[in-house]
């Protein structure tokens, strides 16, 4: 993790995240009083790292961010990441049984792997660059009981980042050994037949530390109708999965290590790519290994300099059963690269003129196979980025923020990403920011070489260079916050986006082999605007709750000249396309007990989804109503126990990606069901 910390409030030099004192919120013994609970809460959401990289005041982050505790992800039963972005303003997740994809403010294309949203842990990026893919539920090195705090970042941080971060960015903040138990063990089981547990140690002082992690989880799945499916019967189960997971992080001084791993495999009852319907034979396997070294240095006062190297490797398997015979396909990347950074203050004055620098590098290793091409496509590239961003804050009431990075990509064009905030304020209480930024998406590798002379077949040219084009956004947005009443605090948002040359996975009839394919190109403009109300209460007694909703207008090719005369991107008005699954409204309420009979929180929670579009801008699925209820017992005898229901109302149906399609005979798969009614239940023992 390359991440240092500077307090926009506070007067001392910059030094790493990880050497701050400790937040009160976590301690050995799971009973702390309600004040510190209180206390400990209001720090860690007034805190952000990720969003350029070194520790931040919510005041002063260049993005509308939400900060989800370490107390809300217990309170509420979350035990993934995607379970935790649902109730977070603005975020929906599509659940096609495929991947939990995650989407942003009315904008989830469908098929889309999550490639447009950077998902970090403790800094470290974990897109992998073959497909740019990252899960939001099974598939990830982390456990949320070691979770301190989840900050999700709005909208592109190219100038920080890169690629990938084009629709924000989520970085995940891991518990520090000296604010969690020595030891902890849990189990799970839920009524979709998953048996699981986790299992962690700590050991040390803040500045000297070692922490390990490991998981598992076996699900057998659902028994789920796909009406759309020529099925001879009308249900499959063919819905299990399981995973695996390690990490070992090491603290001595100022160096830091960290190595983590998961193997995931999931079924695939949808049958995608014309396999065989209820099959357990279908299946994805994913399998990611990191290691990272870095080390932190005070050159002065006023200078930091940081420094990290890190390897990666990632392989992926599809296996299909189809009419003609068993599809494989098998994938790997390998990459390593290493990073300088260097934050100052180059004015006496503490925060009146504040640097980040840095350079990083990264060359990566690619190759694929499938059983109908057994020759490899192997692809080698490299990226080197520079950037820049200065901050100031001349007065108490106003600051500002300007960057940019400069990326070189060996495969793919160079890109500049500017960036640029003006902050307002009035001490804590009341702000408002004004925020620019471009982003960009490079192709990945899948997208733009992947073929397998059954499915895919990519767009190159004469040179047998791809002909796609990098994605990019430009982003405007206003974001007012404040704290209108005590333990309220309340955020209000809006934006627009300018999204252009999205790459769209196209359907094509090949001529030379008379059957239709499969290639990704670069399609119209695409636009999302609209607003976005986040709202939350916590008072000293324990009780908290949230209440968010978003307004979002997306339209694909839409004109770029029409201003505001379409406000709401009307399809009507003549100049957008039909919207494909882009629920316009989204809201979340939640509410949490204090500690009842001092032995245990109810919380519930209610989503909505506005109806969304399919591939066939004339079919749409039906809005939906989710609601959860959890029990959760933090301290019973050294025991914390949690049970829970979710989706008490009705399944949610979920927008098909094309993939679902049958060719013979041709059908089209407009729906998938999405996650139905579940019982879990929890418990753990800390030692």
């Amino acid at each position: 993790m390359l991440v240092s910390s500077t307090s926009a409030l506070a007067d001392d030099p910059a030094i790493p995240i990880r050497e701050l004192p400790p937040y009160p919120d976590v301690e050995t013994t799971a009973r702390v009083s309600e004040v510190s609970v209180y206390g400990a809460s209001q720090s860690e959401e007034e805190t952000v790292v990720g969003a350029a990289k070194r520790e931040q005041s919510l005041g002063t982050v260049a993005s509308a961010v939400t900060v989800l505790t370490s107390d809300h992800l217990r309170r509420y039963g979350y035990r993934s990441l995607a379970e935790a972005l649902r109730g977070a303003a603005g975020v929906f997740v599509v659940d096609d049984r495929q991947i939990e994809r995650i989407g942003v403010r009315g904008v989830q294309l469908l098929g889309d792997a999550n490639t447009r949203i950077l998902v970090l842990i403790d800094g470290t990026p974990l897109n992998e660059p073959w497909a740019q893919f990252v899960d939001g539920s099974t598939a990830l090195p982390v456990s949320l009981d070691d979770v301190a705090r989840i900050e999700i970042i709005r909208g592109p941080v190219s100038s920080i980042y890169g690629t990938n971060a084009f629709f924000g960015i989520i970085n995940i903040v891991t518990l520090e050994a000296d604010k969690s138990p020595r030891a902890y063990g849990r189990t799970t089981v839920d009524s979709y037949g998953t048996a699981g547990g986790n299992a962690g140690f700590n050991t040390g002082t803040l500045n000297r530390q070692l922490r390990g992690t490991v998981s598992f989880k076996q699900r057998a799945g659902e028994s789920l109708t796909y009406p759309d499916l020529p099925m001879t019967t009308d249900q499959t189960s063919a819905d299990g999965g399981r995973a695996l997971f390690g990490s070992l992080a090491v603290n001595f001084d100022r160096l830091f290590f960290q190595a983590r791993a998961y193997e995931r495999t999931r079924e695939l009852p949808g049958a995608p790519y014309d396999s065989a319907i209820g099959s357990d034979e279908n299946t994805n396997r994913d399998r990611h290994v990191l290691a990272e070294l870095g080390y932190t240095r005070d050159v002065t006062e006023k200078v930091t300099v940081g420094a990290r190297v890190y390897g990666n490797r990632y392989t992926y398997t599809n296996n299909l059963v189809r009419m003609a015979g068993p599809f494989d396909t098998e994938a790997s990347a390998q990459w390593y690269g290493g990073e300088i950074r260097v934050l100052a203050d180059l004015l006496e004055k503490k925060n009146l003129l504040s640097i980040t620098t840095g350079a990083s590098y990264e060359a990566t290793t690619t190759e694929s196979t499938a059983s109908t091409k057994p020759n490899p496509i192997e692809t080698d590239f490299s990226i080197a980025g520079v950037y820049l961003e200065t901050s100031s804050e001349p007065l108490p009431w106003i600051a500002a923020t300007v960057g940019a990075r400069f990326d070189r990509n060996s495969e793919f064009t160079n890109e500049l990403s500017p960036r640029a905030a003006l902050f307002l304020r009035k001490g804590d209480a009341y702000g408002a920011k004004l925020l620019y930024a471009q982003g960009f998406r490079n192709p990945s590798i899948f997208e733009a070489y992947y073929d397998d002379d059954a499915r895919f077949s990519p767009v190159l040219d004469g040179d047998d260079r791809t002909q796609l084009r990098p994605e990019t956004i430009t982003a405007y947005e206003v974001v007012l916050y404040g704290r209108p009443f005590t333990g309220v605090k309340l955020r209000v948002s809006a934006w627009e986006w300018r999204l252009a040359d999205l790459l769209k996975r196209q359907e094509f009839f090949d001529p030379a082999t008379n059957e239709p394919r499969f290639r990704y190109q670069n399609s119209g403009p695409l636009v999302s605007r609209g607003t976005e109300v986040e709202a939350s209460y916590r008072d000293l007694a324990g009780r908290s709750a949230y209440l968010n909703g978003a307004l979002a207008f997306t339209g694909r090719n839409c004109l770029e000249s029409d201003g505001f005369d379409n406000l709401l991107l009307d399809v009507e008005e003549g100049n957008c396309d039909a919207r494909q699954n882009a629920p316009t409204v989204t809201a979340q309420l939640g509410v949490s007990s204090q500690l009842i009979a001092d032995l245990f929180h109810v919380s519930g929670e209610l989503t909505y989804l506005s109806e969304r579009g399919t591939q066939d801008e004339d079919e749409t699925v039906p809005a939906h109503v989710g609601a959860n209820v959890v029990v959760y017992l933090p301290d019973v005898n050294g025991f914390d126990i949690t049970v829970g229901a979710r989706n008490l109302v009705a399944r949610e149906e979920v927008p098909a990606q094309s993939d679902y399609n049958r060719t013979m005979p041709r059908v089209e798969v407009l729906r998938v069901p999405g996650p139905g009614r579940e019982v879990f239940a929890r418990a753990g023992y800390r030692f």
